[in-house]
């Protein structure tokens, strides 16, 4: 009786794993889909303002450090950095096209997006075997982070909702 037992909390924990966890290429499809429908989506109303920036940030995200054009957000152990070039206005893409000349990187997945006269993209960049590099933009805006595997779908989400609410108003 005691076998079967085994077997059987060997098989449940096995299940939960398998079930648990997902492939970086799950998780990047995901990712650049949630980020998609945020960008066509409405933008969520401001909470904060730097500068003269206004911005929504989903709980538990918390602002560090902020310049002219740059504001560092934490949530828990993670950092995030948005990049605010106001230089460049919503249809730019020079965010994009820097990321794509680059040459050296190990880009997983990108995508890019357009409407109502605003280009943006989120794109999975590989660092290490653990490690990724998220990026989400729209025109002169960026926002990065270092993500773990299984967070990228819901990190992409968050960032595209940070990103898509900013407004210089």
């Amino acid at each position: 009786m005691t076998r079967k037992w085994i077997r059987f909390c060997v098989v449940s924990v096995a299940v939960i794993l398998l079930v648990g966890c997902s492939s970086v290429e799950e998780q990047a499809a995901d990712g650049i889909e949630n980020a998609k429908i945020v960008f066509q989506g409405d933008a969520e109303k401001p909470n904060e303002k730097v500068g003269n920036l206004k911005i929504f940030l989903p709980s538990g995200f918390t602002i560090e450090e902020s310049d002219q054009t740059n504001i560092i957000l934490s949530k828990g152990k993670d950092s995030y950095i948005l990049f605010n070039n106001p230089n460049e206005l919503s249809e730019s893409q020079l965010y994009y096209d820097l990321l794509i000349a680059d040459t050296k990187l190990k880009i997983v997945e990108k995508n890019t997006f357009e409407q109502n006269g605003r280009f943006g993209f989120a794109a999975i960049i590989q660092n290490s075997e653990e490690n990724f590099e998220l990026i989400t933009s729209i025109g002169g805006i960026k926002l990065t982070t270092i993500s773990k595997q299984p967070n990228i779908a819901s990190n992409l989400e968050q960032m595209m909702k940070i990103v898509r609410s900013i407004s210089t108003n």
